[in-house]
């Protein structure tokens, strides 16, 4: 099957999966402010989010996106310059490629969050998705995907607690064949450990709490693993 019916296809399936489980989702929503600082073409980026938002909704999330093209129109500046959400806002930049070597110089890192200060709620990450464009055309497949699924990577990482990477998966530190094809395919997925600790931490914050004193979260990024 060619890339693009095949993302038709995933996209159609996210359609339907997502009416199957929106029970699921009902009552645990974040906002996600997705600041494109990259020029990227407004139909690829729907379709990422379609990707991530797709990826959120299985972990039992629902998620209202709001994108910022950067820079601004001065008719979208007050809802975009806007960064007093709360804790259940979480701010996604996409950053052109001489952003983003200021703060990833390798450019094998796809991602990266901004931890913050012991305990507290963090709602801030980066995507490259130059670098995610490269590694999609290494692989012959459309971008869509893996912008997609590192979105849902970097958010993962806001809302789990610690070092939430794992050998394997969506929260794999490195992206090798399997992870690429996974996201290309609409299964690249949380694991069910994973989606209860979601759900756990934004039903914290949504209860209101500012800090999640027990727990500190840090910094964490992607990037691609050529040999798995």
């Amino acid at each position: 099957m060619r890339p693009r019916p095949l993302l038709k296809t995933c996209l159609l399936f996210t359609f339907a999966w997502s009416l199957a489980n929106s029970q699921t989702a009902a009552n645990l929503e974040m906002t996600i402010h997705v600041h494109d600082y990259a020029g990227i073409d407004p139909g690829e980026l729907a379709e990422a989010e379609a990707f991530a938002a797709r990826i959120l909704h299985e972990a039992g999330l629902r998620t209202q996106l709001s994108n910022c093209r950067f820079p601004l129109a001065a008719t979208a500046l007050r809802g975009c310059a806007a960064t007093a959400g709360g804790v259940t806002h979480l701010y996604i930049r996409l950053l052109p490629e001489p952003m983003a070597g200021k703060l990833a110089a390798s450019t094998t890192i796809l991602g990266m969050s901004v931890p913050t200060s012991h305990g507290t709620f963090p709602v801030d990450a980066y995507v490259f998705p130059e670098r995610v464009g490269v590694l999609a055309e290494q692989d012959r497949g459309p971008v869509s995907p893996l912008l997609g699924a590192a979105i849902a990577h970097e958010v993962g990482h806001l809302l789990l607690a610690g070092n939430a990477h794992t050998v394997t998966g969506i929260m794999s530190a490195q992206w090798g064949p399997k992870e690429r094809k996974d996201a290309l395919m609409g299964v690249l997925t949380f694991s069910r450990r994973q989606s209860e600790q979601i759900r756990a931490d934004v039903r914290q914050r949504m209860s209101g709490s500012n800090q999640r004193t027990h727990i500190a979260y840090d910094e964490r990024g992607i990037e691609p693993n050529r040999d798995r």
